[in-house]
């Protein structure tokens, strides 16, 4: 497995995402924290950017990118939707979504604005 290789810490990575133009991609993290990497041979953690705040607490919470790349989606394990700045790495905000864990988070492919999430009790909810 490839993440086996590139990434040493002692956590599992639920979700891995491409970025839709940068040559970079993303694994969500048991560590709390999604980190990102090269897409280019050695495949190099970015040591110095990492997205963090959001929980994930051992369940499999995803992550995607929207469309334009500007911003990275998370679930959370406290049923919340974290969206992060993809430049700057900071929330730009937190949603309250579930009672429990928010496992995902997909954007609308042709409505920028409308995201779409599930829950661990199965419900779903899509937001403008």
């Amino acid at each position: 497995m490839l993440l086996n290789q590139v990434y040493v810490e002692a956590y599992t990575c639920p979700c891995v995402r491409r970025h839709p133009f940068d040559p970079v991609f993303v694994a969500q993290s048991n560590g709390n924290y999604i980190a990102i990497f090269g897409t280019t041979s050695p495949y190099r953690l970015n040591k110095y950017k990492r997205y963090e705040n959001h929980g994930v607490s051992g369940f499999p919470i995803k992550c995607n990118f929207s469309l334009d790349g500007k911003k990275l989606a998370s679930g959370s394990s406290d049923g919340s939707i974290y969206l992060y700045d993809y430049q700057s790495s900071k929330v730009l905000k937190k949603i309250k979504a579930f009672d429990q864990a928010c496992l995902d988070i997909a954007f609308h492919p042709v409505m920028p604005n409308v995201i779409a999430s599930c829950s661990w009790d199965g419900s779903i909810l899509v937001f403008e």
